[in-house]
């Protein structure tokens, strides 16, 4: 993907945020423009299974009296930082809709901004940009949905969180940019495509053999979780899974007009990582 120009769409928000996206939303953009599919199924993928390797981790330290091996450690570290920065990459060419009230697009990540953790809860994507963020983020109890009712309530309920759903998720445009009166582009632009749009278009996997090499750098094909089962498989399994959450959340094929729902649902396996 292009990426955007730093100067003419940094983000305005502040330094330590999160912005939480339901999957929906990234099913309509990659709906509209298929091209996407691979850079963001490969993103989530990796994110997927960075969780599921700081889980081996994590549980390997809480039960075992030796803690985790040194390497199992280390890999964790290196996968993330693989994870990240495929992340990174993806929304750095993203914009979304912002107030008031969204006639204006913004960056969903700047270019100078980072991805320092994630999770996955009530069909959001989580993200925070710093430890700080990733506090708070990890810290939050209760429903998404309601939280996202609460700032529809009130705008300015916590500066430092974006909820992004429905149709409001778009690919940077180097010709249109961001800020004031560049949302009915984007958004005239997504109708567009949308009308062409057919699931068949879009890629339904990724290249599986590509993405364990990744993840075999990072982590030995001996490594074994605490209860006994593979450390890699582990981490192929949750990435699988987050790649056909991203199907899934595909939306049908249209037929006269595009509606913009809110959810797309995912089934309930899908679960939180």
């Amino acid at each position: 993907m292009a990426t955007a120009d730093s100067d003419m769409c940094a983000v305005t928000m502040p330094a330590s945020r999160r912005f939480y996206v339901h999957v929906g939303s990234l099913g309509f953009l990659v709906a509209a423009q298929p091209s996407v599919f691979n850079e963001v199924a490969t993103a989530l993928a990796l994110s997927g299974a960075s969780r599921a390797l700081d889980q081996a981790v994590e549980d390997w330290a809480m039960f075992s009296p030796a803690g985790a091996e040194q390497t199992l450690v280390t890999g964790a570290s290196e996968l993330h930082k693989h994870a990240a920065d495929a992340l990174r990459l993806a929304f750095q060419c993203m914009v979304h809709l912002v107030p008031a009230r969204f006639g204006a697009t913004e960056l969903l990540l700047g270019a100078s901004e980072q991805i320092n953790a994630w999770c996955f809860e009530d069909d959001y994507l989580t993200y925070a940009t710093d430890e700080d963020a990733a506090a708070v983020m990890y810290a939050e109890t209760g429903s998404l949905r309601r939280l996202r009712s609460e700032i529809r309530r009130s705008p300015d309920y916590d500066p430092s969180l974006q909820m992004i759903s429905g149709q409001s998720l778009f690919l940077f445009d180097g010709n249109a940019g961001t800020g004031k009166r560049t949302a009915l582009f984007y958004k005239k632009q997504a109708a567009r495509l949308l009308r062409a749009y057919h699931p068949s278009a879009v890629p339904h996997d990724i290249d599986d053999a590509a993405l364990a090499k990744v993840i075999e750098n990072c982590v030995s094909p001996f490594a074994a979780t605490f209860d006994g089962d593979s450390v890699l498989d582990q981490c192929m399994r949750r990435a699988r899974l987050m790649v056909a959450l991203l199907v899934r959340s595909l939306p049908p094929a249209p037929t006269t007009t595009v509606t913009c729902p809110e959810a797309v649902k995912v089934p309930a396996a899908a679960g939180a990582y």
